[in-house]
């Protein structure tokens, strides 16, 4: 209701304490400044209006529900502030401190309104009441504005369910990574390997523990570019030097194995390796690398090597050995055998014949034995370059030698060459089927015509394999089995039987990278099976 200009009149709607107590003085006709202006001075004068328990008719529950209402709500709100501001100050991280800020402005400002309202029904500040509201009503639509900004950015920030599976999945990684950390360092523990990392511009190493362990130091002891120099030993402390000076000039790494004198004074070979890192622009910043410890195999590798220089080493001299008594024995068997020959055995009495046939026999065996030997020392001695041959052919040109012998003992030849070429010396392979052949015709049953299969095929691991079977007298395994490959051992009185056929075939096939196995049962026939690891 608008006040009457022209006289003074009671408040109509005011209690009746409020009628008696109180006049209202219309305003004169101002300007809005003078408005404003006298608002502000007078913003704590309360001549104006009377205390709210005296406008209007208030029961005492009434009034106290009002006004314990507003103080509650006016103690929460400067509650809630609190702990938001503690809550902004204890977690800097926390995401868009302002707005807490803001938030904690506004809900102070709203519970100051609340205040005011409750102490009014005693002082009745309304002038001030109108301003803490004003200044609620700014703070919160600049808190609405800024909320309008960030919520782009809030709606981008993730979950508590989001947040639980990242933390989730990041456990799982960690959970593997400290296992594979684990098994790296037992690893590098057990294979004696530790690693080393060098910073260029700084000259300081980074070693691992088990690197340490490796130079015989504590993890607490310095080791730094000289210090790691003075460890080895005086030629490879000056490989050393010339090699981190060629990776700092030109950035490049290094493999090296070294000598390092342990703190006891005893030396170790050790493998140092390191591998360049460079920046964005190009420029060397780090050298990163392990250092192992070799010195079991590097001095068993030392040992061999001398082993197999010595073991060469005698070889030469036996093989040289081997060619002067071959040479000397025959020109003593060739000479014995002219003098033999140029004995006239009419002129001897019947005793003497008989001791000089015996002697005469003698002699030839040992021109026998000695081109023997003279031939298995040529095998392992010379080199033939294998050949590309074809398994039918060459068996068959073998076949039309032994053609005589073959139809004599009314033999079978089946051949299944599911392989039909090798990389071979000719000579050899011919050799082989030569005498394997020539042993079965030698070796038949006499009553049962023979029976020959030659077959080829690859292995499961596709190596060519030479399957030759017969249905001969076979051999006696468990008796013979470790004699089967001997020189002159024989296995059946046979008067062609010298025993050196199998073991010539057996030089010949392991001088290529082969090798023959046997399987034979007596009166079940024989097997051989010969493995050509072809080479060019």
């Amino acid at each position: 209701m608008k006040p009457q200009d022209t006289a003074l009149s009671k408040i109509p709607d005011c209690g009746p304490v409020c009628q008696t107590g109180h006049i209202h003085h219309p305003p004169s006709q101002a300007g809005l400044g003078e408005q404003i202006s006298t608002f502000f001075i007078g913003i704590l004068d309360t001549s104006n209006w009377p205390a709210r328990w005296h406008c209007g008719t208030w029961s005492d529950f009434h009034g106290w529900l009002y006004i314990i209402s507003d103080l509650l709500i006016w103690a929460a709100y400067f509650l809630i502030p609190i702990f938001l501001f503690r809550l902004v100050i204890l977690r800097k991280d926390f995401p868009f401190p302002k707005v807490v800020w803001l938030f904690g402005a506004f809900i102070v400002l709203c519970g100051t309104t609340h205040f005011v309202d409750a102490i009014i029904f005693w002082w009745p500040v309304y002038r001030l009441s109108a301003f803490i509201r004003l200044l609620t009503a700014l703070v919160s639509m600049t808190t609405v504005y800024v909320l309008y900004r960030i919520l782009p950015n809030v709606l981008l920030l993730r979950s508590v369910k989001e947040l639980e599976h990242e933390i989730n999945e990041r456990r799982l990684v960690e959970e593997k990574l400290a296992a594979s950390e684990f098994l790296l360092s037992e690893a590098g523990h057990v294979g004696r390997v530790g690693g080393w990392e060098l910073d260029v511009l700084t000259k300081k190493f980074n070693w691992s523990k088990t690197a340490y362990e490796i130079y015989g130091r504590e993890e607490d002891y310095f080791i730094g570019p000289e210090e790691s120099i003075s460890f080895f030993i005086k030629p490879h402390q000056e490989i050393l030097k010339q090699t981190l000076e060629n990776a700092y000039k030109q950035g490049i790494g290094w493999d090296l194995e070294l000598q390092l004198i342990t703190p006891e004074q005893s030396k170790k070979w050790v493998r140092y390796y390191a591998k360049p890192l460079f920046d964005q622009s190009g420029n060397l910043v780090k050298m990163r690398g392990v250092i192992m410890d070799i010195d079991k195999y590097k001095t068993n590798e030392v040992a061999l090597s001398k082993s197999v220089d010595l073991m060469a080493q005698q070889n030469s001299q036996l093989k040289s050995f081997t060619h002067i008594l071959s040479h000397n024995l025959r020109n003593h068997s060739s000479n014995i055998s002219m003098l033999s020959d140029i004995v006239d055995e009419t002129t001897l009495d019947n005793n003497n014949t008989e001791i000089f046939q015996k002697i005469k026999h003698v002699s030839e065996n040992l021109n026998e034995t000695l081109n023997d030997l003279s031939t298995v020392i040529k095998i392992r001695d010379s080199y033939l370059p294998s050949q590309k041959l074809d398994f039918k052919t060459t068996t068959e040109k073998v076949l039309s030698v032994l053609d005589t012998g073959l139809i004599q003992s009314h033999a079978i030849v089946d051949m299944d060459f599911e392989v039909d070429t090798v990389l071979f010396p000719g000579i050899y392979l011919e050799s082989i089927i030569m005498n394997l052949v020539s042993n079965g015709i030698k070796y038949k049953k006499e009553d049962e015509d023979l029976h020959i299969e030659l077959k080829t095929y690859l292995d499961k691991n596709q190596i060519t394999i030479l399957e030759y079977t017969d249905n001969g007298v076979g051999i006696d395994l468990e008796l013979h089995g470790e004699k089967v490959f001997g020189l002159y051992k024989t296995f059946h009185n046979h008067k062609d039987a010298n025993g050196v056929g199998l073991f010539l075939i057996k030089n010949q096939i392991e001088s290529q990278g082969g090798k023959i196995t046997v399987e034979s049962k007596p009166d079940k026939g024989t097997k051989f099976k010969i493995t050509f690891y072809e080479k060019n």
